[in-house]
């Protein structure tokens, strides 16, 4: 006979050890696949955090460089009689200094990015606390 109902000891299904380890099994593969998800999720929020990066920095070099063109051009040509070479210069140690102020900028905010897989670490560490309770 094989009866599926409750067992000797009252309420509790049949099934045993097998049917223990496999919904433990079940069990840990969510787990896992929940995990996996978000480690997918993060690494596709870092792809769009540095293409967008990459795109705010393009067009900055781009228009800050056409800017500091059509300035320049602007001065050394309203003080083309009187010191041409001195706004010149200037306008180059301007423009040196600017560059060096965006390299620095541009490097701080590269150093501060989030860790990878943050999240994913952060979620797992709570399961093995969880688990080592038990």
């Amino acid at each position: 006979m094989t009866d599926s109902g409750p067992g000797p000891e009252g309420d509790a299904p049949r099934g045993g050890v097998f049917a223990s380890l496999q919904h433990a099994l079940a069990t840990l593969v969510a787990l896992a696949h929940t995990r996996l998800d978000l480690a997918v999720t993060e690494v596709e929020e870092q792809r769009e955090r540095l293409l967008s990066l990459l795109l705010w920095g393009v067009g900055a070099v781009v228009l800050s460089a056409a800017a500091f063109l059509l300035c320049g051009l602007a001065l050394v040509a309203a003080f083309w009689d009187t010191h041409r070479m001195l706004v010149a210069s200037l306008i180059g140690v301007a423009s040196l200094a600017a560059a060096g102020a965006a390299i620095i900028g541009f490097l701080v905010r590269a150093k501060t990015r989030p860790r990878l897989f943050q999240h994913t670490l952060a979620e797992l560490a709570r399961d093995h606390e969880r688990l080592a309770r038990k």
